[in-house]
């Protein structure tokens, strides 16, 4: 699964919109736009944000960054 495709679950299962989760992880919407998007032009996200979205939605941070390792 990719990171875009976790984030996408992560808003999903959240019930809000990438504005929502924009304005709660504190980053920009085009941010989060970039993230999610189909062109998956970013593939990593830094630590720190993995660890702010993990506290925020109660999600593992390893999973953010890295998803199942199976």
């Amino acid at each position: 699964m990719s990171l875009a495709n976790r984030l996408n679950q992560i808003i999903d299962e959240q019930k809000i919109s990438k504005r929502e989760f924009a304005k709660r992880v504190g980053v920009s919407e085009n941010y989060v736009y970039t993230l999610t998007g189909e062109s998956n032009k970013i593939t990593t996200l830094s630590p720190m944000l993995a660890k702010v979205i993990a506290m925020e939605f109660g999600y593992d941070a390893e999973w953010i960054l890295h998803g199942d390792k199976e």
